[in-house]
């Protein structure tokens, strides 16, 4: 699915209206992994709408080897989310995406996928936020160039530039590489250092973690974060606000075992921050 939502902290657009019947920006595999991830979405008040279920493959999915310390190892089934896309995505598709609040991407769809939403998306005006997972591979940088906000973990970090990513010395001129690369906001996710925003030009905005009482899982912990950001900033707090709601997210996330279940609501949030 090339955008990202989750029932906590989605914030839909007022007046966004609905999608033509032929309008399809995300897929599942008829499977039971793919009923799995529409009950779930549906129950956290997310459109299907823009869903099809694509014959005879999988649903993308993860397999996630936990550890006893909450750290985990990821194997990714790419399934529907890389089949079936076409070379260029109709103009109904791409002309709806520019009604959005925000787009926030991830690399399990293809490179040529997110080119063309992330054109889109700047092309009206729509923010556009990239996250760093999903494949192990160069981002090209006619993507690169196309987002807003890109937003690796510092082992992403290291391994997209080629330098080490030790300590903040050493990522701050990562991400000076990937500023020559076009990109002029990078968000970076440090684990229990926290995290750090760079914007070119300026200081680097930085965000100790906020405590857990326990880390039980970290499995999606990075990808709350990102979506905790992207939605504080479509609502237009300001970029130290946006990464303290995000840290404050990410804290509640790896409390909770498993990825979807694990995703603190709205209200958690909120309350966690008022207590800090």
């Amino acid at each position: 699915m090339p955008t990202s939502t989750s029932k906590s902290i989605d914030s839909p657009r007022k007046g966004r209206p609905s999608p033509p019947d032929r309008v399809k920006l995300s897929r599942v595999g008829e499977d039971a992994h793919g009923s799995l991830v529409r009950t779930a979405l549906e129950g956290g008040g997310v459109n299907l709408g823009y869903c099809s279920v694509i014959d005879g493959v999988p649903t993308g999915h993860a397999v996630v080897m936990l550890q006893p310390d909450g750290q985990n190892s990821i194997i990714i089934v790419g399934g529907a989310n890389t089949t079936g896309w076409p070379d260029v995505l109709p103009d109904e598709d791409l002309g709806f995406i520019k009604s959005a609040g925000i787009v926030l991407l991830q690399r399990e769809v293809p490179d040529s996928v997110n080119i063309q939403v992330a054109k889109a998306a700047r092309s009206g005006g729509v923010p556009v936020i990239l996250d760093a997972g999903g494949v192990d591979s160069p981002v090209p940088e006619e993507l690169l160039s196309s987002v807003d906000v890109f937003s690796p973990n510092e082992t992403e970090l290291g391994r997209l530039t080629g330098l080490p990513t030790e300590n903040f010395g050493q990522i701050s001129r990562a991400v000076l590489k990937l500023h020559e690369k076009g990109v002029k906001q990078v968000l970076v996710k440090l684990g229990a250092k926290g995290s750090a925003l760079f914007v070119q030009g300026q200081e680097p905005i930085k965000q100790p973690i906020v405590s857990a009482q326990k880390v039980i899982d970290t499995t999606g912990a990075g990808d709350t974060f990102t979506a905790a950001f992207a939605v504080a900033l479509v609502e237009g707090k300001s970029k130290a606000e946006c990464l303290r709601f995000a840290a404050a997210a990410a804290s509640l996330c790896v409390q909770v075992k498993g990825a979807i279940p694990s995703m603190p609501d709205r209200q958690s949030v909120i309350k966690l921050l008022k207590s800090l």
